[in-house]
């Protein structure tokens, strides 16, 4: 079985650009878009881990 990560990378992404640049650069406010999308990459690790642990 393939799992999905694209919420999970995106989520990622969005979690680097609200911490900030490494090079000095001012971190952005949290929006909902990134709460929406950080709980889409959730749901997504806690399928992945579910079927997982069907396979056992």
């Amino acid at each position: 079985m393939r799992v999905a990560t694209d919420y999970i990378r995106h989520a990622a992404r969005a979690a680097r650009k609200c911490a900030g640049d490494p090079l000095g650069g001012a971190p952005e406010p949290p929006d909902p878009e990134f709460y929406k999308t950080l709980a889409k990459a959730l749901e997504e690790i806690a399928a992945g881990l579910e079927q997982l642990g069907k396979e056992e």
